[in-house]
C-alpha cells in the first residue's frame, strides 16, 4: 500500500495510519462503508474487513478542481501594466488565493558551488554591515546624550527582531535558505539606515513635517540589498520563489527596524516612556512586511518566469510605500492613530504569516516537500 505524506510536515509515513507519526497531524482518511472502519484516503480496500473501494475515474473529479490546476491562472499573473499588477500585489497580500500547482522551471535552481564555498565571506559582509547600522546608531545616541541608554535600547530592540525573524524562518521548511544569506539581508537592512538619514532629514522638513515621506525614502532602500541577492549572478539562484523573497525581505526590513528601534527606544525611556518598546516592536512587524511584501512579489515574479526589474517591483514598491506612510501618518494623530495602529500592527504580522503559509503550499505543491527542493553542498 501507499505511504502518505504528512501535508504539514512532509514526512513519508507507513500506510494505514491516521496520524504523522512525527508531529500527530491527523492525515487524509475515509470512512468504510462496510464496516465504518477510517483508514486512509489512498486506501483501495479496507484493512480491517477487506471491502474494496470503487476506482473512481478522473472525469468525476473535474468539478472540483480549482481553475488553476493546469498553470497559473491568468487572473493571478502579472500583466505587466502597473494599474491591474497593483491590483494584483493587493489581493495577494490582503486576500486569500488558491494555490499554484505549476510554476517555472526557474523555482529549481541552484546556487553555483563556487559561491557555496565562500559562503563564509558573505557572512562577514553581513557581519560588517551590521556593525556600521550599529556604530551609526551608537554614535546618534552618543550625540544627542543618551549613550547610557544605548544597552538596554540595543537589547530591547535586538530581542524582537531576532524573534519576528526565527518566526517566519520556522515556515520555510522545504527548501531553508541558508542562514548566511538571511544575514547578509538582515545586515544589509541594518546598514540601509546610514543610507536613509541624510534623505530624510532633507525631505521631511520640506513637506511640511509629514512623517509619512520616510516611506519614500526608506522603502526602496530596504529593499535594494534582496534586489542587488535577486540580481547577482553568484546569489540569484537561491531566490527560487515568493517565500524565499518574503523572507529576506522580511530580514532586510527587520535589519532596518531593528537599528531604528535603538534610537527610538533610547528616546522613549529617556522621556520616562517604556511603553515605546511595544509600540516599536509592532513598527518592526510594519518594516516586516512592507519589505517582505516587496521581496514577496520578486519571488513571484520569477515564479511566473518575468524578469526582476525595477520596472517590474514597481507595483509591490508602490503598495508597500502606501503602507508604510500610512502608519507613519497614524503615528502622528495621538490617541485615535495609536488604537489604529495597535489593530494595524498585528494584523500586518498576521498578513505575513498567511502569505508564507499560503507560499509553503505552493512549494508542497511543487514537490518540494517530497524530494524535489533544489539541494546544495559544496561536495
Amino acid at each position: 500500500m501507499q505511504q502518505l505524506y504528512c501535508p504539514n510536515c512532509g514526512t513519508l509515513n507507513p500506510p494505514n495510519i491516521l496520524f504523522c507519526v512525527k508531529c500527530g497531524h491527523p492525515l487524509a482518511r475515509k470512512v468504510c462503508p462496510n464496516c465504518g472502519f477510517q483508514v486512509p484516503a489512498n486506501s483501495v480496500h479496507c484493512p480491517n474487513c477487506g471491502y474494496p473501494f470503487p476506482r473512481r475515474s478522473l472525469a468525476s473529479y473535474r468539478y472540483t478542481l480549482p481553475s488553476s490546476s493546469t498553470y497559473i491562472h491568468s487572473s493571478l499573473r502579472p500583466t505587466g501594466s502597473l494599474t491591474s499588477d497593483l491590483k494584483l500585489v493587493f489581493r495577494m497580500a490582503f486576500k486569500r488565493r488558491p494555490p499554484i500547482f505549476t510554476p517555472s522551471q526557474a523555482v529549481y535552481q541552484r546556487l553555483p558551488y563556487a559561491t557555496l564555498a565562500r559562503s563564509s565571506r558573505y557572512f562577514h559582509y553581513a557581519l560588517l554591515a551590521f556593525i556600521s547600522g550599529v556604530a551609526l546608531a551608537f554614535l546618534v545616541s552618543a550625540s544627542t546624550n543618551l549613550v547610557v541608554l544605548f544597552l538596554p535600547a540595543f537589547i530591547a530592540a535586538l530581542i524582537p527582531a531576532l524573534l519576528y525573524l526565527y518566526w517566519i524562518k520556522r515556515v520555510d521548511r522545504y527548501e531553508p535558505e541558508p542562514m548566511w544569506l538571511i544575514a547578509l539581508a538582515f545586515g544589509w537592512g541594518a546598514a540601509s539606515t546610514i543610507l536613509a538619514i541624510i534623505p530624510n532629514e532633507i525631505l521631511i522638513p520640506l513637506l511640511g513635517g509629514w512623517m509619512g515621506t520616510a516611506a519614500f525614502v526608506e522603502e526602496p532602500l530596504k529593499i535594494l540589498g534582496v534586489y542587488l541577492i535577486s540580481a547577482s549572478p553568484w546569489l540569484r539562484g537561491e531566490l527560487n520563489d515568493h517565500l524565499d523573497g518574503l523572507l529576506y525581505g522580511a530580514a532586510a526590513g527587520l535589519g532596518f527596524g531593528f537599528i531604528e528601534n535603538i534610537l527610538y527606544i533610547a528616546r522613549g525611556l529617556a522621556l520616562g516612556a517604556p511603553l515605546i518598546i511595544p509600540l516599536r516592536v509592532l513598527t518592526m512587524g510594519m518594516h516586516m512586511f512592507c519589505s517582505g511584501l516587496i521581496g514577496w512579489w520578486m519571488g513571484y515574479l520569477k515564479v511566473n518566469a518575468i524578469e526582476i526589474r525595477w520596472s517590474t517591483i514597481t507595483p509591490a514598491l508602490i503598495t508597500a510605500i502606501v503602507v508604510h506612510a500610512t502608519w507613519n501618518t497614524m503615528g502622528s494623530l495621538g490617541v485615535v492613530g495609536l488604537l489604529i495602529l495597535l489593530v494595524m500592527g498585528p494584523y500586518l504580522v498576521f498578513r505575513v504569516h498567511r502569505m508564507a503559509m499560503d507560499a509553503l503550499v505552493d512549494e508542497y505543491y511543487w514537490g518540494f516537500a517530497h524530494g524535489y527542493a533544489p539541494v546544495e553542498t559544496v561536495s
